[in-house]
């Protein structure tokens, strides 16, 4: 029985042999050759002599070896708190012996399968077998296993790395293929206890580990080393940027798409270098993020044979890379931002607009479905394409783009020019009431098969292209209210096949081109609330189709030209606020039988009022007021039956309304204030039982108010001041006040005795 003092000197001593076991095992675990120092230090371990220590390590222990050495250090005669289990000491040989009591043969055998080895691969020689004769065999197979194992070693060895010391779960496999006594040192795995028990968990994630690597390994010298394509230069800008650094990009498909869009001159080269473009956003997205995956061949496989109903892969691509750069350049807030910042913006509703308050709901889309999907851009809102051979449905699917219509969007920013270079057969562009701005490039010549051009109530600004004149299949041209400027381009006497010209309220200037005469089959022409200046070309005259002409609101000159009359077809003449026009009204556009508006006020006309008008029968507005008009109100503009409104004030008419004026039957307003009509007012104007305007005051209009006045219960203004009627209003027209319609009547007061009036000082 061992002394207290005995006992702890023993535990102490054993413990302190155990700690230089471990240092043992993590040297032996790390592949380093074992030190004389080591060896001897196992030898005091193991309780043996140097004789027995070196029966060890000249060869695998037999199972002689084994019993005798047991008694060393299997027995544990202490009572401290160790756990039980295997050995706190153990050489491989004792390890195997424990592990296969525990039933661990199939964990081995994985373990034998990381490290190159067979099944009867171990440790330990066969019983009855003397150790050169086991070492051959072991190394034979080992040098059949050897070049398949390298890879799976170095991965190891890369995996594990220098184990810290005092770290039990330092794990290390080595082999160099040698023999000898060095072979018997190196070709063993020592594991720690906590190794042995998890082997086969550690054995299949060091297997998925390795075959990682190994493929890391292979791979990335080719992606480093691969030199000549502008692919393999690629670096994606992106990795730099606030996108994570590990998105991986098809280099070579990134670079081929963008070298083809650069090659038809779909983006500028600058647009697709810079990060934050909405150009290089459009791409990456169809590298990286469309679901449609769409792709370039390489041009050695670029199919010829495309029929009516295929459309080509690139023009696939060119659409929707195109529709993307829309899209980025009207929802990116920080590209609207400083797209609009740049521009003299005004809001067309004039309140007090800055850009750089807006949010992103401000320029949120109104509609936008299926924009920026996997769906076929058939399907995208706004999108038409042409026919195709999928009837009783919409076609989800990429084909030809016929009509982008994004009207009344609420699209904020620029317009790219990749609207005009990327759709090959456009038909119609609609970006109407919206908020978009910027220029119209010469882009828009390319495309050559558009028939509507529909951009108007935007702010957009700058000239219009020459080019303009390219688009021989325009049928409609509609900018109005915009900020365009600059003259209008004398091409656009190209368009030949012309409907509609609507370019009013812009700052057009300089003179109308006379090549506008060109354009027979133009119905509507609308060129107002502009600054052209010069006379109006006497070329429109030829211009045989026109329906509505409107040249209101510019600085024109001169005189009114006499071959508007050869306009048989024209049913609306908008003259007026040009007041540097002079001369007479042309009695040529009494010729005019489909009139049924003129206006022509606001101007400097001169002359009398032609008698001929009166043959104007399908005539409902003439505005002629405000002019230098003379003479008298003819008899004949009775015949007008089909007048609405009739004003001719603010001239120097002279002499009596005539009693004519009756014929008038669908006079609604009747303005003929501020001239020189004098004599009394026609007790024949009451039987106009439509009007409910008139304007009678300034003139020198005498005698009393016509009793028949108070008939026109559809009277809601008649104003009779500042002339010379006297007597007493009439009863009846101060009943229209207190029953019916009339709320504003005025006269002159010292002159007419009136309740019901309102005076006019």
């Amino acid at each position: 029985m061992l002394n207290s003092f005995e006992k702890e000197s023993k535990l102490h001593d054993r413990r302190a042999a155990r700690q230089r076991q471990m240092r043992l095992m993590e040297e032996a675990a790390s592949g380093l050759p074992l030190s004389t120092t080591t060896t001897t230090d196992t030898s005091d371990l193991l309780g043996v002599n140097s004789g027995e220590a070196g029966a060890f390590i000249g060869g695998p222990p037999t199972m002689a070896d084994i019993a005798n050495s047991r008694s060393s250090f299997a027995i544990d005669d202490d009572s401290d708190d160790e756990d039980d289990g295997p050995p706190s000491v153990f050489t491989d040989a004792s390890a195997h012996l424990w592990t296969s009591r525990t039933g661990a043969a199939l964990d081995d055998e994985k373990l034998g399968f990381i490290t190159g080895a067979d099944d009867s691969d171990t440790n330990i020689a066969p019983a009855g077998s003397d150790g050169s004769s086991w070492m051959n065999q072991r190394s034979g197979r080992d040098r059949d296993h050897n070049e398949s194992r390298e890879l799976i070693l170095m991965a190891s060895r890369r995996l594990v790395g220098t184990p810290q010391a005092g770290n039990g779960s330092s794990f290390h496999i080595d082999h160099n293929g040698g023999d000898g006594d060095d072979f018997r040192q190196r070709s063993s795995i020592k594991l720690p206890t906590c190794c042995l028990i998890h082997r086969r968990a550690i054995c299949a994630t060091l297997m998925i580990l390795a075959l990682f690597i190994i493929l890391v390994v292979a791979v990335a010298p080719g992606r480093k080393n691969s030199g000549d394509g502008s692919s393999s230069r690629f670096s994606p800008p992106w990795a730099d940027n606030d996108p994570p650094a590990t998105v991986f990009v098809d280099e070579q498909k990134f670079n081929r798409i963008k070298d083809r869009i650069l090659e038809h001159g779909i983006s500028h080269a600058s647009t697709l270098e810079d990060h934050y473009t909405p150009q290089y956003k459009a791409l990456r997205w169809i590298v990286l993020d469309d679901e449609r995956q769409l792709d370039l061949p390489s041009e050695d496989d670029e199919s010829t044979g495309i029929t009516g109903v295929d459309i080509d892969e690139e023009q696939t691509l060119f659409q929707r890379y195109a529709l993307a750069v829309l899209w980025y350049q009207t929802n990116d807030l920080q590209i609207v931002k400083q797209s609009m910042t740049g521009s003299d913006v005004e809001n067309p509703f004039e309140t007090p607009f800055d850009p750089l308050e807006l949010t992103d709901n401000d320029i949120k889309w109104n509609r936008d479905t299926n924009w920026m999907s996997s769906k076929g851009l058939c399907l995208w809102h706004g999108i038409t394409c042409h026919p195709h051979d999928v009837f009783g449905e919409k076609y989800d699917g990429d084909f030809y783009v016929a009509i982008l219509n994004l009207t009344n969007n609420n699209a904020h920013g620029i317009v790219p020019r990749e609207v005009f270079t990327g759709f090959r057969k456009l038909k119609a562009l609609d970006l109407s009431n919206n908020e978009l701005e910027g220029t119209i490039g010469r882009e828009l010549g390319l495309l050559e098969d558009l028939e509507d051009l529909f951009i108007f109530h935007n702010n957009f600004s700058g000239v219009l292209p020459d080019e303009i004149g390219k688009l021989a299949n325009l049928f409609n041209l509609y900018i109005n209210d915009n900020k365009f400027r600059g003259r209008l381009p004398t091409e656009i006497g190209n368009l030949a096949k012309l409907r509609g010209i609507s370019l009013f309220n812009n700052t057009f200037g300089g003179h109308i081109p006379d090549t506008i005469g060109n354009l027979k089959d133009v119905i509507a022409l609308y060129l107002d609330e502009n600054i052209f200046s010069g006379q109006i070309p006497t070329t429109i005259g030829a211009m045989t189709s026109l329906i509505d002409l409107r040249l209101r609101e510019n600085d024109l000159s001169g005189t009114i030209p006499t071959e508007l009359g050869n306009l048989t077809n024209i049913e609306t003449i908008y003259l007026d606020t040009n007041g540097k026009i002079t001369g007479p009204i042309p009695v040529e556009l009494c010729d005019l039988a489909k009139l049924s508006e003129l206006h022509m006020y606001d101007m400097n006309l001169n002359g009398p009022l032609p008698p001929e008008l009166g043959l104007l029968q399908g005539l409902i507005y003439l505005y002629l007021d405000d002019n230098e008009l003379t003479g008298t109100f003819p008899e004949e503009l009775g015949e007008l039956h089909d007048l609405e409104q009739l004003f001719v004030g603010g001239n120097n008419l002279s002499g009596p309304l005539p009693i004519t004026i009756r014929g008038l039957t669908s006079l609604e307003m009747f303005r003929a204030a501020e001239n020189e009509l004098s004599g009394p007012i026609p007790t024949d104007l009451g039987k106009l039982t439509k009007l409910e305007y008139v304007y009678l005051e300034d003139n020198n209009f005498s005698g009393p108010v016509p009793t028949e006045l108070g008939e026109l219960t559809k009277l809601k203004l008649m104003h009779l001041h500042d002339s010379r009627l006297t007597g007493e209003m009439p009863p009846g027209i101060c009943n229209l006040k207190e029953h019916f319609s009339l709320r504003d009547l005025t006269a002159d007061c010292e002159e007419i005795t009136c309740t019901c009036c309102t005076c006019d000082s």
